[in-house]
């Protein structure tokens, strides 16, 4: 099961029908995604006229999209209003892939959200080290020449989940689903009591590295992929 298959069963199971996608680039998860209404957000766009008509053939669901080129931190404060308005039901979490700026795209999220809502994250269980390691880009990471480097990145996304679970603990339900890369899935117990970032709990997971995520995948909440059936029921 793969992230566009994940985001389709939650959104055919509750029959969902507003989704964002924050992190879009190219549109290679967006476009196949089956949803009356699809936002998509990424700072610089490379999806040329052609491809997108030629994804209204091919999904016709694609026909209403709507497309902001702007950093996800610029559309939750320049489009805040019609984020609220819009209430999204489906997140999808793909931007940066660095603990700080996944996590803000999560709680950025949260704070728009409709109530029966959830996020999905990408790149939550790096596939080895030299994937897991901090970079403010892919190019950057290639560019570290780093000791069994595989073109695999997904740089320290898993922190979030860390973070999430120990500042939300009673107020959200987190876990992490063991395929393509790690799909966190994040959805409100309760609401939150606050949005802003916590410095204290967000340095002490900063600290955690790779080997410590290996040696206890419970700081994750890692699940079997098949999980997603108790998910949805």
């Amino acid at each position: 099961m793969n992230r566009v298959e994940l985001i389709q069963k939650i959104i055919d199971h509750k029959e969902f029908n507003k989704y964002l996608e924050i992190g879009s680039y190219k549109g290679e998860s967006f476009f196949p995604v089956k949803c009356k209404y699809k936002i998509a957000v990424d700072p610089k766009f490379n999806i040329p006229l052609k491809r997108k008509i030629k994804w209204v053939y091919k999904n016709p669901y694609n026909v209403f999209n709507k497309y902001f080129e702007l950093t996800s931190d610029d559309f939750f404060k320049k489009k805040q209003d019609y984020a609220i308005k819009y209430k999204p039901e489906v997140v999808f979490v793909d931007g940066l892939h660095t603990f700080k700026a996944s996590l803000l795209d999560v709680l950025n999220s949260l704070k728009v959200i409709a109530k029966e809502g959830v996020v999905v994250m990408h790149d939550c269980l790096p596939p080895n080290k030299g994937a897991s390691t901090y970079a403010r880009s892919f190019r950057e990471a290639v560019d570290m020449n780093l000791d069994g480097w595989t073109g695999e990145w997904t740089g320290d996304v898993w922190k979030s989940i860390v973070y999430l679970k120990e500042k939300y603990g009673n107020e959200l339900f987190v876990c992490v689903l063991n395929t393509d890369y790690g799909l966190g899935v994040v959805q409100i117990k309760s609401p939150l009591s606050t949005f802003e970032i916590d410095d204290d709990i967000f340095n002490k997971v900063n600290l955690l590295a790779y080997e410590d995520l290996m040696r206890d995948t419970n700081i994750i909440n890692l699940e079997d992929k098949n999980y997603i059936k108790e998910l949805l029921h």
